[in-house]
């Protein structure tokens, strides 16, 4: 069974930080000398362990610079997607903004994972950026508009549906 932590700036980040040079600097491009930013010190991170208890994902959320609420740096390693990791950690991450009294959460997601996020209640805004050649958009979800119930997005892992996607296809459709 997959799980998840909460991690701050006080834990160790080492799982954290090796997930992220792996995904976004080794498999995606990313320049190693912005992966690690000024907030990572702010963040609240999202920690998920695959169905072998391996570190195997993670987000952060963070108050940017106009006092919004970011999630941000979401990621699951290449071997351990399809198993429902990012649905923990993006649910995790919400449920503590709105835990920490947040009004609206933003993100700033590559163009391939906007319909991820819009399952989660956030909606598209502003024109296409560009963020090291990868095409981004940013989007931003009310927090009364925040689903929480998530989806595993059919891999069958989800409290949702216990099993039964089309139970989560059937709530997904009379919202």
């Amino acid at each position: 069974m997959i799980r998840g932590k909460f991690l701050t700036s006080q834990d160790d980040p080492s799982a954290v930080m090796d997930i992220r040079k792996r995904v976004f600097v080794d498999e995606q491009g990313f320049s190693p000398d912005t992966e690690i930013d000024g907030y990572d010190k702010l963040a609240v991170y999202a920690l998920a362990f695959d169905e072998n208890d391996r570190p195997a994902g993670t987000g952060r959320l963070y108050i940017d610079d106009h006092s919004h609420f970011q999630i941000g740096r979401v990621c699951v390693l290449r071997e351990a997607r399809g198993q429902g990791l990012g649905d923990l950690i993006v649910r995790m991450l919400l449920y503590r903004a709105l835990e920490l009294g947040a009004t609206a959460v933003y993100i700033g997601a590559q163009l391939p994972v906007v319909d991820f996020y819009a399952r989660y209640g956030f909606k598209p805004y502003g024109e296409v950026y560009d963020d090291e050649g990868v095409p981004h958009r940013m989007m931003k979800a009310e927090a009364e508009e925040i689903n929480l119930e998530g989806s595993c997005g059919g891999a069958r892992r989800c409290q949702g549906c216990a099993g039964d996607c089309s139970a989560c296809e059937e709530r997904a459709s009379e919202k």
